[in-house]
């Protein structure tokens, strides 16, 4: 018999598995995995999946409906750095669309990598004046915190300020995230393509949480359902 137990603070599930409450945790928080290792008795398995850590925005929403703007927040995120100092190296780069090497039938793009000075010129593009609120909170991912904070420091260096709310964990799933505009969260996966675009990003999907509404990406998923050529 396997019971599983929610718990969704990171500090209780760690004191749960120090304490012999449990027998196994996920989501480990990278910055504690060293620690984890010394415990008698524990091994620490690191798997890579298809799970992925975003800021996502909704596009219909202003100021985020302005692609500029988008843009120049894409561009003002140094991923390297959250990669080395809030994940320790446990991931991998993301690229601003929910696949990755781990799917079938990924297909690399060019790499987008931190600019200021392009995140700048996009942002000056944009005609935005104003700080932009990013909601985070420890439960939206591991580290999720320090990486917001990471973010509104490197985002600065573009002159684009970013404040940040930190929420609490209670609640958090219920009345921020796929309600407010621009904040920290997660997602683990799917099997498939299509079950990820499905989810998250048709137009009619219930969990489409950055509001990315386009009737030809529709049609493409649909399409590619019935196609048979994986090549």
């Amino acid at each position: 018999q396997i019971e599983i137990i929610v718990i969704n603070d990171a500090t209780a599930r760690t004191s749960a598995l120090q304490g012999g409450q449990v027998n196994m945790i996920n989501r480990v928080e990278p910055k504690i995995v060293d620690l984890i290792k010394r415990l008698p008795g524990v091994t620490i398995r690191n798997h890579a999946g298809p799970g992925h850590y975003v800021f996502i925005m909704h596009c219909n929403t202003a100021p985020f409906d302005n692609n500029d703007l988008r843009m120049a927040l894409k561009l003002a995120i140094d991923r390297e750095e959250m990669l080395d100092k809030v994940l320790r190296g446990y991931g991998s780069l993301g690229n601003d669309f929910p696949i990755n090497a781990s799917y079938p039938l990924f297909t690399e793009i060019e790499q987008r990598k931190y600019d200021p000075d392009k995140a700048k010129f996009h942002y000056k593009k944009s005609g935005h004046d104003g700080a932009v609120l990013l909601r985070t909170s420890d439960v939206a991912f591991p580290g999720a915190v320090d990486a917001s904070q990471l973010f509104q420091q490197s985002a600065a260096k573009a002159g684009i300020q970013i404040e940040l709310k930190r929420e609490p964990g209670d609640g958090y799933w219920n009345e921020v995230w796929n309600k407010q505009p621009f904040c920290a969260s997660y997602w683990g996966g799917r099997s498939t393509q299509d079950q990820m675009y499905s989810t998250a990003y048709l137009s009619s999907a219930d969990w489409n949480d950055t509001r990315f509404k386009r009737p030809d990406f529709d049609k493409m998923v649909l399409a590619a359902r019935a196609e048979l050529d994986e090549t």
